[in-house]
C-alpha cells in the first residue's frame, strides 16, 4: 500500500477483514491516509462537474530511456506556454515544478523497472513560471523501443474560477454527494490506469467498485459529463494517435497494446474519431 502510495496510486485501499486486532486498525489507519492524501492532492478530480469534461486538456509526451522529450502534441505548446518544437531536445524534468521534479527523479528507480503503466502526481511549470497541476498523469514504456509515452490529463486553467466554486460547493453538498464523487474520481483513475486493456463490463466494473450498475452508470455521466466506454475510448485513441505518428510499432500491435480486441474494430473507431483511417496518417521518419 506504502509502494502504491510512493508511485502516486491514491485510490487504492486496504480490504478490511472487520477483525478486532492491530493489523485491522492499521488498514484503516493507512486507508485513512491514502484518503486525506488524495483529497489533498487532487480536490478537482472530486468536482468534475458538467462543464468539466469540455475543458480538460491532454499533455502527451514521447521521451527517450534519459527522459529527453523527442515529441509532444500540439496542444502541449498552448497549454504551457511554449514555441513550436521549443520543447523537442529538453530534459522532461525542466517543464516541471522544483518539487515535482524532485519526486520524479526519486521515482524514477522504480518507473525504470516497471514493465506496466506507472502513475503519478506531476505538476508543470509554464514558460511563464505558472504552475498546472495535473489531475492525473501515466508513463508507459513503449513496445520493443528504449522510449516512453508520458500521458497527463488536466484542467484548464481558465476554468480555474470555476472549479474553485465547484471546490466550495462540493463540499456543501450532502455526505452521498461527497461520497459518489470519490467513488467516481477511483473509476476515473481506473480507466486511466488500464487504457491497454479492454475496458471490463458494466456489470465487471460495479463489481470491482462495490456499487451497482445504474449508480455507476448514471454518476459518473453526471460528474464528467460523458459515458465510461466513450471517455476510455477517447483517451486510448488519443495516445493512439500520438504512438502511430512518433513511433515505428507496426498498426496492429499498436492496436493490440492499447486495448483493442481486433484491428478492423480499431480502425473503426479510429476513423470515427478523426475522420481518416490509421494508414492515411502520416508518420514522421525521423523518428522510426
Amino acid at each position: 500500500m506504502l509502494l502504491e502510495m510512493a508511485s502516486g496510486n491514491f485510490s487504492q485501499r486496504i480490504v478490511r477483514t472487520e477483525e478486532d486486532d492491530e493489523l485491522e486498525s492499521l488498514a484503516v489507519l493507512i486507508n485513512m491516509v491514502a484518503e486525506e492524501m488524495q483529497e489533498t492532492l487532487f480536490p478537482k478530480g472530486y468536482i468534475n462537474t458538467h462543464h468539466l469534461q469540455q475543458s480538460l486538456n491532454t499533455l502527451s509526451f514521447i521521451v527517450d530511456e534519459n527522459f529527453i522529450i523527442h515529441s509532444t502534441i500540439p496542444e502541449t505548446y498552448l497549454v504551457l506556454n511554449y514555441d513550436t518544437t521549443s520543447l523537442e531536445g529538453l530534459e522532461f524534468v525542466k517543464i516541471l515544478t522544483d518539487s515535482s521534479s524532485q519526486n520524479f527523479d526519486r521515482l524514477l528507480p522504480t518507473i525504470l523497472l516497471n514493465e506496466k503503466v506507472s502513475t503519478l502526481s506531476l505538476c508543470y511549470l509554464t514558460s511563464d513560471q505558472k504552475e498546472v497541476l495535473s489531475l492525473f498523469s501515466s508513463i508507459s514504456k513503449i513496445s520493443n523501443e528504449n522510449r516512453f509515452i508520458i500521458h497527463s490529463i488536466l484542467a484548464d486553467s481558465t476554468e480555474s474560477d470555476n472549479n474553485s466554486e465547484d471546490v466550495n460547493s462540493a463540499f456543501r453538498q450532502p455526505k452521498t454527494r461527497r461520497d459518489d464523487a470519490r467513488l467516481m474520481q477511483q473509476v476515473y483513475d481506473y480507466i486511466l490506469s488500464n487504457l491497454e486493456n479492454p475496458l471490463p463490463s458494466l456489470k465487471e466494473l460495479s463489481k470491482i467498485f462495490g456499487t451497482n450498475e445504474h449508480k455507476l452508470k448514471e454518476a459518473f455521466k453526471y460528474f464528467f459529463n460523458t459515458s465510461i466506454y466513450q471517455f476510455y475510448n477517447d483517451e486510448r485513441l488519443k495516445r493512439v494517435h500520438l504512438l502511430i505518428e512518433q513511433t515505428n510499432m507496426p498498426l496492429k500491435s499498436i492496436a493490440y497494446m492499447n486495448g483493442f480486441n481486433t484491428y478492423p474494430n480499431f480502425s473503426k473507431a479510429f476513423k470515427k474519431k478523426y475522420g481518416y483511417s490509421p494508414n492515411d496518417l502520416k508518420r514522421d521518419n525521423d523518428n522510426l
